[in-house]
């Protein structure tokens, strides 16, 4: 008849039980956990491959696979005798295998709190918009509607796209005049209303339009003597709006039209100073402005390229155009970039032709004091070189500037010297020229943007996101930063930042070999 196998039931048989369905169980959880963390491992490297500089592996990849290979190991072999241990005590198979399976299920919840902590925080790509089509178009700028973005407008050289931020959704599209194209937008969107100029080839922005920037209506328009773009600067700071008045940049000539009808409301003609001896026929020509707490500030130069004779900021009431004070700009040359980096307070990116000549950012604590002179803060320096200008700008009608001013200070990307890839980000006060902080990331820096007043975004291009304090340059939250994923190749060299509730909105300018737009979030 054979031998038999013969239980104890009693306390040492129940004892016996336990512990070899204990061990079963152990065992099982290390087998979940080996197959938990090879999934989680390899599912998170974005298209299948990873590291090097630019597209590292992201955070938590290597512990997680390292982890699961031991675990694999350990938990086959402890699974292994588990079984030889419980057969020992007790006949069958359906009851380990049970065991094991609850031993799975069992670590399946820890498994994933470990994953999370070693990952850290992640950024998830939500959505992507599709291709520009046709592929010759490209973005030239973009806007923010609403506090949270819940809409993000880009422009295009063909038309301005409304995406919703929250699904990606291609919302209302409006489209340039025949054969012109966007070459400048407002700064900001005031009372729902953008300002876009367009313009015929190698000719001036002269086509002025309101735009309601909700439904995608144009408003209202006007046709004008206009000006073209400087080649450095894009057209940024021909359009500003604020206090129901639109101001454009025209040709010898600044604008004022009501900001919902487009009514006129002013001309003003910049003239050079009584007595600096210009003669009659020198002419002066705005270059940019902007406009906030109920003046607008112009960057005005006069005499041409060859002739210059001078240049000085001119401050108007927005209301009326009236002339309310004008001072002079530290420059004795052509200037070959203007543009402003902030309304309030004034502060001024200034290039001049001479190659001695002024290379600065200039900060005007109060624009209208004509004794008190600009804080300078040079491009160039024995520490540093900020990154802030380039031959031909990202998003010509809007260019995007890595730079923030925020809590008193202009912080900008910057490159170490011998450098031309900026790696560091630093942060200038406002208030005497000095730099106050900076740091290093080891990564180039792809985009800057502000997180409220205080705080400041920064996205590298080795797919991670820093949040930086905007007074001292303390990291906010993860040390090595927040990791973003997926989205290696498939960012510009320039896109710009949006905040869109709790996560971004990338734009590129490049939308035929980049998304034109793409979203990440918790």
């Amino acid at each position: 008849m054979g031998e038999k196998m013969v239980e104890d039931v009693g306390p040492s048989g129940t004892r016996s039980w336990v512990k070899a369905a204990g061990l079963v169980v152990g065992a099982g959880a290390l087998v979940g956990l080996a197959v938990e963390f090879h999934w989680l491992g390899w599912t998170s490297i974005p298209g299948g491959s990873c590291g090097g500089r630019y597209s590292p592996c992201p955070e938590g990849t290597t512990p997680t696979l390292i982890l699961a290979f031991v675990l694999t190991f350990v938990g086959f072999i402890g699974l292994t005798l588990a079984f030889a241990e419980f057969k020992r005590v007790r006949s069958g198979k359906a009851v380990p295998g049970a065991l094991m399976a609850a031993g799975v299920l069992i670590a399946l919840w820890p498994g994933w709190q470990a994953y999370l902590w070693m990952r850290g925080p992640v950024l998830d790509r939500a959505w992507q918009a599709g291709a520009d089509r046709p592929a010759s178009v490209r973005g030239v700028g973009a806007w923010a509607v609403g506090e949270d973005a819940k809409t993000v407008v880009r422009a295009r050289t063909d038309a301005l796209v409304a995406y919703d931020s929250g699904s990606g959704d291609r919302g209302w599209v409006l489209r340039a005049p025949v054969r012109e194209s966007v070459c400048a937008m407002s700064e900001r969107i005031v009372d729902g209303i953008g300002l876009v100029a367009f313009a015929r080839d190698s000719k001036p922005c002269g086509t002025v339009w309101g735009v309601d920037v909700r439904s995608g209506r144009k408003v209202w328009e006007r046709n004008i003597t206009g000006v073209t773009p400087g080649l450095y600067q894009g057209g940024g700071g021909l359009l500003s709006a604020d206090a129901g008045v639109a101001v454009a940049l025209g040709e010898h000539s600044v604008h004022g039209y009501g900001l919902t009808d487009g009514a006129v409301r002013w001309t003003a003609k910049p003239v050079p100073a009584a007595g600096t001896e210009a003669d009659d026929d020198v002419e002066c020509e705005p270059v940019t402005a902007s406009t906030a707490g109920g003046t607008t500030t112009v960057a005005v130069t006069c005499g041409g390229y060859s002739d210059f004779h001078s240049a000085f900021l001119l401050t108007l009431d927005t209301a009326t155009g009236k002339e309310l004070s004008r001072r002079e700009l530290p420059v004795e040359s052509y200037l070959t970039s203007a543009a402003v980096l902030s309304a309030e307070p004034f502060t001024l990116l200034v290039q001049e032709k001479d190659e001695r000549g002024l290379a600065a950012v200039l900060s005007y604590g109060d624009p209208d004091d004509p004794r008190r002179e600009p804080v300078t803060i040079p491009l160039t320096a024995d520490e540093e070189d900020l990154a802030l200008t380039g031959f031909d700008p990202e998003f010509a009608a809007r260019p995007v500037f890595r730079t923030v001013v925020a809590d008193g200070n202009l912080i900008v990307a910057a490159a170490k010297p011998g450098s031309d890839h900026p790696e560091r980000v630093a942060a200038y006060s406002l208030d005497d020229g000095r730099r106050r902080w900076h740091t290093d990331l080891g990564t180039g820096v792809a985009a800057l943007a502000p997180v409220g007043p205080d705080r400041v975004a920064v996205l590298g291009e080795s797919q991670r996101m820093w949040t930086l304090t905007a007074d001292d340059g303390t990291r906010v939250g993860e040390e090595d930063g927040t990791t973003v994923r997926d989205i290696s190749l498939k960012l510009d060299s320039g896109p710009q930042l949006v905040r869109a509730g709790d996560g971004w909105v990338i734009v590129n300018a490049d939308g035929d070999n980049y998304p034109p737009a793409l979203a990440v979030r918790p």
